[in-house]
This record gives C-alpha cells, structure tokens and sequence, in this order.
C-alpha cells in the first residue's frame, strides 16, 4: 500500500511539473499587447498659462498607450486662444496622434487650420504641432486660401495661430499682392 501511494505521488508530480513546463512554453510564445491601456469619449483637453486657456483640444475617442503615446482615431479638434483668451484658429483633423517621446502632435486627414480673424484657410494630408516652440508645420502639398488668393505650394510653417506663414517649396502661379 505504502508502494502504491509512493507512485501516485510521484505521477502527481510529475504531472505538474510537465504541465507548469507546458505553461512557461505557452507564455513565452505569447505576443506582447501593444493595444491602448485607456480609452476614453468625448475628451475635452484644455492648456492653460497663467489661468487662461490657451488651447481646448475635443475628440470623440481617445486612447492612451503604455508608451505615453495618445491617438484620436476618430477625429481631432484643436482651438488655439491668444493672450487675452480670445478665440483666434481651428485646426480639424480626421485623426490626431501625439508622440510621447518628442512631444509633438500629428494631424493627419483632410486636414484644416482656420486663422479666423484673418479668415485664412490652410489645408493639407498632414500637419505636426509642437506645443513646445507654438509652431505649426507640414512637408506635404498644402493650399492656403487667402479672401484673394488661394496659394498652392510644398510644405509649410507657421506660428499655430497661423498669423504668419512661410512656404517651404512655393508652387508656381499668379497671386495678388496688397500695395501697403
């Protein structure tokens, strides 16, 4: 009888220890989740300096990714505000992603920034904000509609209110200038 359990005993466990075995190949040979650790609705981000909001950022979904990463999949709105927290520009985007290591926002998709004070219209397929130096910028074919003109050229930088704009490879074609 003592013989008996001895070898039940023994194929117990042996039967764990070829089972726990099994288990450590399984785990090893499972994929790392690169998926989002949040995911959040209808976020409505705001930047303040000093009390006053500079920029309100709004997307329907927001995930947050263990790497810091965030990305708006379904679309991304960014209102930028001046010193006295007046409304100035509104750049939409179909995607938005940030970068955790660099800090900059990418907009991607029929992407458009409204200067609505000097109701100028800039459109383009990509376009990086940095928060940190304010500036908006593309190497992408963009257009700029201006209340004469609409000026096509390869990329662009700006100011992220889109006061000001300097083309990186202007396209050829006729524009009307203002005599000051």
């Amino acid at each position: 009888m003592k013989r008996l359990i001895t070898y039940c005993f023994i194929a117990i466990v042996f039967t764990l220890v070829a089972g726990c075995s099994q288990d450590d190949a399984k785990l090893s040979e499972m994929e790392e989740y690169t998926g989002p650790s949040f995911e959040s609705e209808n976020v409505v981000i705001k930047l303040t300096e000093a009390t006053v909001v500079k920029v309100i950022m709004k997307g329907k979904k927001q995930l947050q990714f263990q790497n810091g990463d965030i990305e708006f999949p379904e679309g991304l709105e960014v209102t930028f505000f001046d010193e006295n927290g007046e409304k100035t520009t509104i750049l939409t985007a179909q995607k938005g992603f940030k970068s955790a290591t660099d800090n900059l926002y990418r907009a991607n998709g029929d992407v458009v920034v409204r200067n609505l004070i000097k109701e100028e219209t800039l459109r383009t397929e990509e376009l990086f904000w940095n928060p940190e130096t304010k500036k908006i910028f593309t190497d992408k074919f963009v257009t700029v509609q201006t209340l004469t003109d609409i000026i096509p050229a390869e990329g662009l930088t700006a100011p992220q209110d889109f006061s000001t704009y300097q083309f990186i490879k202007p396209k050829n074609g006729e524009f009307q200038f203002e005599d000051n």
